[in-house]
C-alpha cells in the first residue's frame, strides 16, 4: 500500500505564483484544465478501495514536486536573464536557455502586446502513470494544436521581450 500524499495545506507558499500565500483557485483551475483529462487519475483506476478526492492530492503532490524540479528563475539567471524592469531580452534568447536546461519543449506566453514575459509552460509526456512514472521532455520540434503548442512557440510574445520582477498583491 502507497503512503498518501501531504496534505494541500503542506505545499509550501513558494510554489503558488502570488506572493502572499496559496492560491486555491490557482490550484483548482489548474486541476480542472490539465488533471481531468489524465486518465491514470481517474477513480475507476484507483479500484474498489480509492478514497474520494485522492486524484486531486495525488494531482497537486505531484506537480509541485516536478515544479521544484523546474528553476525557471535560476535557468534564466544562468543565461544572464534576469527580473529588471528597464532590460529588454530576445524571446529567442529567452526560450533557447529554458530548453537548454529543461532539455526539451518550452512555450512562453505573454500579455501587454507580447511586450511581457508572464508564462513558461514546459512540455512533457508521460511515460507511465501520472502518479509514478517518468516525464520526458517533449522534442523542441513539437508542435500542434493537440498538444497546445503554436507553430513556433512564441505564446503572443514580441520578438524583444521583458522580465519582470515578481509584485506582491496590491503593488502597482
Amino acid at each position: 500500500m502507497r503512503r498518501p500524499p501531504p496534505p494541500l495545506s503542506k505545499i509550501p507558499p513558494c510554489l503558488t505564483p502570488c506572493c502572499s500565500g496559496p492560491n486555491p483557485p490557482l490550484w483548482q483551475q489548474t486541476y480542472n484544465a490539465h488533471a481531468t483529462c489524465l486518465n491514470t487519475l481517474s477513480p475507476s483506476c484507483y479500484g474498489p478501495s480509492h478514497t474520494p478526492g485522492i486524484e486531486v492530492i495525488d494531482y497537486v503532490a505531484r506537480t509541485a514536486a516536478l515544479f521544484r524540479t523546474l528553476d525557471t528563475y535560476t535557468a534564466l539567471a544562468r543565461a544572464r536573464i534576469v527580473p529588471d524592469p528597464a532590460a529588454t531580452y530576445a524571446r529567442a534568447e529567452v526560450r533557447a536557455a529554458l530548453e537548454r536546461f529543461a532539455g526539451g519543449r518550452v512555450v512562453l506566453r505573454c500579455d501587454r502586446g507580447g511586450e511581457v514575459l508572464r508564462e513558461v509552460r514546459y512540455v512533457f509526456f508521460v511515460r507511465g502513470s501520472f502518479q509514478t512514472g517518468e516525464f520526458v521532455p517533449a522534442a523542441r520540434e513539437l508542435t500542434g494544436r493537440e498538444y497546445d503548442v503554436d507553430d513556433d512557440g512564441d505564446g503572443g510574445c514580441a520578438e524583444v521581450v521583458r522580465y519582470l520582477p515578481k509584485r506582491r498583491r496590491g503593488e502597482l
